[in-house]
């Protein structure tokens, strides 16, 4: 059974990497003032990301949980 991550600000940070096989990231999250969006703040567009499957586990349990939080009300 996937993790249920808290993703109100300022958040949860997935790591992965990139085309220059260096570290990047992305962050999830979901703002009190705006809870039916899902705001993922990605690295730059001139880089792919690459990920692991673990890593691609973890990104998709962590946007479960967004989807699953989005619209609650704090």
């Amino acid at each position: 059974m996937p993790t249920r991550y808290e993703v109100h600000h300022p958040g949860v940070r997935v790591w992965c990497g990139n085309e220059s096989e260096g570290s990047s990231s992305l962050l999830v999250w979901i703002s009190r003032w705006t809870p039916e969006v899902i705001r993922i703040e990605t690295p730059t567009v001139f880089h792919r990301t690459v990920w692991t499957v673990g890593q691609a586990a973890q990104l998709r349990d962590v946007l479960t949980s967004a989807v699953q939080t989005g619209g609650e009300s704090w």
